[in-house]
């Protein structure tokens, strides 16, 4: 029996490791600087106001449609999907990927359910800030990508492309769609996503970390 790889067992391929780290970087601070300026705002700030009329004017026609996709980020469905995608990855012998797939959007949902009273943002009555549907479908797509850039192995730039493209469409759609149903301000959406992509990314650089670490005791003590 052959053993896989380092890189076939790895969360995330060394190649996205220095990125990956930018990117939870600028995420943490787009997050706190957000946080920092609506923290027990009731109301929609200029952003807020210009970024629904594009989304009104694009979706409105249609929201229908976008009430039906805020089905996706809802915790129930991200539970399922999360437990799935994590059966997928030990069968296609990914351990690392099926733990991120649990505990990435794990974690991310509770930060944003208890995050939400902390910074005490509110639309019509009820906390809104960072987005949880958001945040649970980005943390979804974004470990989707992950397991998609283990199975294509497409070179860097590419796999940058990939995990972002699947990420920002993922979060995207869903963030559109809670701002359509009125349930939430876009920068509470872009919340959620920087906080599912801080989150996820950043347990996927420890799951790295701890597994070499584990290799050089193995080496170590053989």
């Amino acid at each position: 029996m052959t053993t896989p790889s380092p890189d076939v067992r790895a969360a995330l391929p060394d190649g996205l490791r220095r990125p990956a780290m930018a990117v939870v970087g600028v995420a943490i601070a787009v997050f706190g600087v957000l946080a920092a300026r609506y923290a027990g705002d009731r109301r929609a700030g200029r952003v807020d106001w210009h970024a629904e009329n594009v989304v009104d004017s694009l979706g409105g026609a249609h929201s229908w449609v976008f009430g039906r996709l805020t089905t996706f980020g809802s915790p129930p469905f991200v539970v399922i999907a999360a437990v799935v995608l994590a059966g997928v990855c030990l069968a296609l012998g990914r351990r690392r990927l099926a733990v991120l797939a649990i505990v990435g959007p794990g974690l991310t949902g509770l930060a944003t359910t208890f995050l939400k009273p902390t910074i005490g943002r509110t639309i019509e009555g009820g906390f809104a800030f960072p987005s949880g549907h958001t945040g649970g479908a980005t943390s979804i797509a974004l470990v989707v990508a992950l397991l998609l850039v283990s199975l294509l192995k497409p070179g860097r730039r590419l796999s940058m492309a990939l995990v972002g493209t699947v990420t920002l469409v993922a979060g995207g759609t869903i963030g559109a769609s809670m701002v359509v149903v009125g349930s939430h301000y876009p920068t509470d959406t872009l919340g959620g996503f920087c906080a599912a992509v801080a989150i996820v990314l950043s347990c996927a650089l420890l799951l790295e970390r701890l597994a070499a670490v584990h290799a050089r005791r193995r080496t170590a003590s053989s």
